[in-house]
């Protein structure tokens, strides 16, 4: 999402300047009465589609987070048994290893998109940089845990056919 600019534009009612170059004394009587306006509004709204991608980026990283857990704990507990050889047991260990760089990556897009929908324009930007980080953790975890489960998948289909 781009840089979005908040608030409306604020004109003054007659020229700043007087004829002869001074500034208007009604203009500064203006001026604060618009800044003492100004720091009394609320922070801008969000629009209703940022809303729903800010609580869907965050309800993504909350479901990451239980699958990376839930892997890990998969994993312990292929260890504790030793059914798994060795080379089984790494690409295990790579396909895990993917979906927490994939949860590291939901967790930066989520706190980046939180910084892009704010006001602030430095925010903005560092949110967009956030959030590319976090795009490209999310697709080379994605990239360990396919390479790692197609192995894994063929050494499955290789044992159970008979030469």
């Amino acid at each position: 999402m781009g840089p979005k600019k908040y608030g409306k534009k604020r004109q003054f009612s007659q020229p700043v300047l007087d004829e002869n170059g001074k500034i208007n004394k009604n203009s500064i009587r203006e001026l604060q009465t618009q800044l003492n306006h100004a720091e009394k509004e609320s922070s801008p709204a969000l629009s209703s589609g940022e809303s729903k991608v800010l609580a869907g980026v965050w309800i993504q990283f909350a479901g990451s987070a239980l699958e990376a857990i839930g892997v890990t704990e998969e994993l312990q507990a292929l260890q504790e048994e030793g059914e798994t050889d060795d080379e089984g047991l790494a690409l295990e260990r790579q396909a895990v290893s993917g979906v927490w760089l994939q949860t590291i990556g939901t967790a930066l897009a989520a706190f980046g998109f939180s910084l892009e929908i704010s006001p602030d324009e430095r925010q903005q930007i560092q949110g967009r940089k956030l959030g590319i980080i976090g795009a490209w953790f999310e697709s080379f975890g994605t990239a360990m845990e396919a390479l790692a489960e197609t192995k894994l998948l063929i050494d499955d289909i290789d044992e159970q056919i008979p030469f």
